[in-house]
């Protein structure tokens, strides 16, 4: 509930790492934001991404959009990051985007409005996503 109240006030633009993302509420909130015109990055890891597409199409389905676009890390290594930020508000924590992740599993989740932390993830996030050798999805 916390993300997706939070997605609901996005504009401008939206970054996300998300090592898993099989919840439908949040791909509905996302592509909700890219409905109003919110420019979405997303970036995964490539296993679990791989592991989630055949399971359930749901959330690729919703994400289709012109203003969201998905690249996944071409690389054994992990991409275990769960967070976002819109420039100022910075989500951070343990829980994915996955509904056992959020409902049974334990976890934590913060989102702060504090435009130096969002601004220091969106500096990481930027080196990943111009990584070379990432898979671009859309």
């Amino acid at each position: 509930q916390l993300d997706a109240a939070a997605l609901r006030a996005t504009s401008g633009h939206l970054d996300i790492a998300m090592y898993s993302f099989t919840d439908h509420i949040l791909a509905d909130a996302v592509a909700d934001a890219a409905n109003r015109g919110v420019l979405v990055r997303i970036y995964r890891d490539a296993q679990q991404y791989e592991q989630e597409q055949p399971r359930d199409t749901y959330v690729a389905r919703t994400l289709e959009n012109p203003n969201i676009s998905i690249r996944v890390k071409h690389s054994r290594e992990l991409m275990h990051l769960k967070a976002w930020s819109d420039g100022t508000r910075l989500r951070e924590g343990s829980s994915n985007w996955s509904p056992s992740g959020e409902k049974r599993q334990d976890n934590s989740v913060i989102i702060f409005i504090d435009k130096q932390a969002s601004a220091a993830f969106e500096r990481k996030f930027e080196e990943m996503w111009k990584r070379p050798d990432n898979l671009r999805v859309q």
